[in-house]
Order: C-alpha cells, then structure tokens, then sequence
C-alpha cells in the first residue's frame, strides 16, 4: 500500500484519473527537486514550483500568481516571502501601479529555472524508457487536448 495515498476500508483508495495524473506529476516533480538540490537548491520544496511555474521574467503580482496557482493570496505570499527570503526572488514596485509589488526572479531564481528547464530532457528520457516513444507522443497529445477542451476556469475568492 501507498504511504501517499489514503486509505479506505483497509485498502489503498482506488484512484481517479485525476489522481493519476496528480501522482505521476509528484514523481516527476520529486526527480525535478532532487536535481535542484545538488545544484545548491535545497531550499526549494515542491510547493514552490507555484512560484516558479507561473512567474514571469518581467515580474508578477502575488495576487496574479495566486490567480494563476489556484490558490488563496496569503498562502501564495508565504511562498514568496521564503523564496525571497532565500534570494530566489525580490519584489519590486510595479511601474504600472503604484500600489501594487511585483515579485521578479533573481539570479538565483532564474538559475532554478535554468536548471529545472534542462532536466526535463533527462526526465522525459526516462518516461520514453518507461512507455516507449510512440505512448509518449500519444500521452503528450492526449494532454494537450484535455488541456485545451476542459480550460481552467479561475475561481472567486
């Protein structure tokens, strides 16, 4: 039995499609923070891929990014506020509104990035290895549809 997924009646719960494609991203994921681990960024936890996923180079406000990550502003600004705190980001006055802080990648943050970026290669290899080309082409494609047919529809908070 999964010590990841719960259990029900004394048997590992059976999983959703959804779940399915939560956990494999977890796997893939953990490869993805254990490379960023031995380049000097241990730092990083699988949560902050909220972060990194949805920032842009110019910069993002909190409340976008906690837009984009379906999540409530104050647990994304907790994010930032470790990543910053650890020289992965700063925040800087939006030029556009006075009022508002965009959370712009420093170098630090640009190289986890970078570094994220060329492990997929590696990452993708290894899931080539594990379903053969030909399913991994299909796979893609059949992602992409979902992703294209059932858009994410941002929620009211």
């Amino acid at each position: 039995m999964s010590r990841r997924l719960p259990s029900l009646g004394g048997q590992e719960r059976p999983a959703n499609l959804a779940v399915l494609m939560r956990e494999a991203f977890v796997a893939l994921n953990d490869r993805v923070l254990t490379g960023l681990a031995e380049h000097g960024h241990g730092e990083v936890r699988p949560a902050h891929g909220a972060v990194f996923q949805y920032i842009d180079d110019t910069g993002t406000t909190v409340s976008l990014l906690a837009e984009r990550a379906q999540m409530t502003k104050q647990a994304m600004a907790e994010l930032v506020k470790h990543l910053e705190t650890h020289g992965y980001v700063r925040r800087v006055p939006d030029p556009t509104d006075r009022r508002a802080k965009l959370v712009v990648p420093t170098e630090r943050g640009h190289d986890v990035i970078a570094v994220a970026q060329g492990l997929v290669p590696a990452i993708e290899e290894e899931v080539g290895k594990i379903l053969g080309a030909d399913r991994v082409r299909h796979l893609r494609a059949d992602l992409e549809v979902i992703r294209r047919a059932i858009p994410s529809e941002p929620k009211v908070r």
